[in-house]
C-alpha cells in the first residue's frame, strides 16, 4: 500500500467513525495507522499490537481486537481469517469478500467474481428475510504446488497439519468407539 492510498484507509477509517458518532481518540487513531499500513499482508493481533506499542505503549492487546472487531462490523475492513492465529485485512469493495488459501503452506488466492456471489447470497437471504453484512469468507484447499509435493512424497493431505506440520489440527475432535474424547 503506497502512502496516498494508506492516508485514504485512515481517512475513511476516521469519517466512518465520526459517521457512527464513536469518538476518536489518540489510540484509535495510532491503532488505524498500524492496521491501515498491514492491509493485505497476513498478520497476527500480536503483530498489530507490538507496532502499534511502538507509537503508544498504553494501547492494550483488548484495545486491538475490538478495535479489529470495530471495523469489520462498520465494514471499513473485510477480516479473512487463516490459520493459526493469522488473518489479512483487506480494505472491502463490496459486501462480500471471497478467497482460498492453501491449508499446505498457507498462500491466499482471491477468487473474483465477487459480484455474483453476493447477488445470490443476498437472494439466498432475502429468502428468508436476511440481509448481508459485510464479511470475508476464505475457503481451505491446496494449491497446486502443494499437491504435487503432497504426491511426490507419496502423503495425503489428511495426514499432514495446517501449514505442512505433521499431525492433524488440534482443533479437530476424534471420536473413537462411536463416543466424543
Amino acid at each position: 500500500m503506497d502512502e496516498q492510498q494508506h492516508e485514504t484507509a485512515v481517512t475513511g477509517f476516521l469519517e466512518k467513525l465520526k459517521n457512527r458518532g464513536l469518538r476518536l481518540t489518540a489510540q484509535r487513531e495510532v491503532l488505524f495507522r498500524v492496521i491501515a499500513e498491514n492491509i493485505g499482508i497476513p498478520s497476527t493481533v500480536q503483530d498489530i499490537w507490538g507496532k502499534t506499542r511502538d507509537l503508544d505503549p498504553s494501547i492494550g492487546i483488548a484495545t486491538v481486537y475490538r478495535t479489529i472487531n470495530l471495523l469489520s462490523e462498520m465494514g471499513v475492513v473485510n477480516v479473512i481469517y487463516l490459520n493459526e492465529g493469522q488473518f489479512r485485512l483487506e480494505m472491502p469493495e463490496q459486501k462480500l469478500h471471497v478467497s482460498a488459501f492453501c491449508r499446505h503452506c498457507g498462500s491466499l488466492f482471491p477468487l473474483g467474481g465477487e459480484d455474483r456471489k453476493q447477488e445470490t447470497l443476498e437472494q439466498w437471504l432475502g429468502d428468508t428475510g436476511m440481509e448481508l453484512l459485510p464479511q470475508s469468507i476464505a475457503i481451505a484447499g491446496l494449491c497446486g504446488k502443494c499437491r504435487e509435493e503432497l504426491k511426490d512424497e507419496n502423503a495425503s493431505p489428511a495426514d499432514q497439519g495446517p501449514f505442512g506440520r505433521s499431525g492433524h489440527c488440534p482443533r479437530r475432535r476424534r471420536f473413537r468407539g462411536g463416543q466424543g474424547q
